[in-house]
């Protein structure tokens, strides 16, 4: 299901980026947690995916 789940999120981040302009990550936190974020300072994240635009 996470897998899937992340397939998800890079594929918004992509429609993210694309509609924005702007560069968009999917990180994983130290938590656990996956998320999509704008691309800058990390803090300790985890870059799985970086989605130009």
């Amino acid at each position: 299901m996470a897998k899937n789940y992340t397939i998800e999120l890079i594929k918004h981040a992509q429609q993210l980026a694309t509609s924005r302009g702007a560069p968009h990550i999917v990180v994983q936190v130290a938590g656990g947690q996956i998320i999509v974020m704008r691309d800058g300072k990390l803090r300790g994240a985890v870059v799985l995916e970086r989605c130009l635009p």
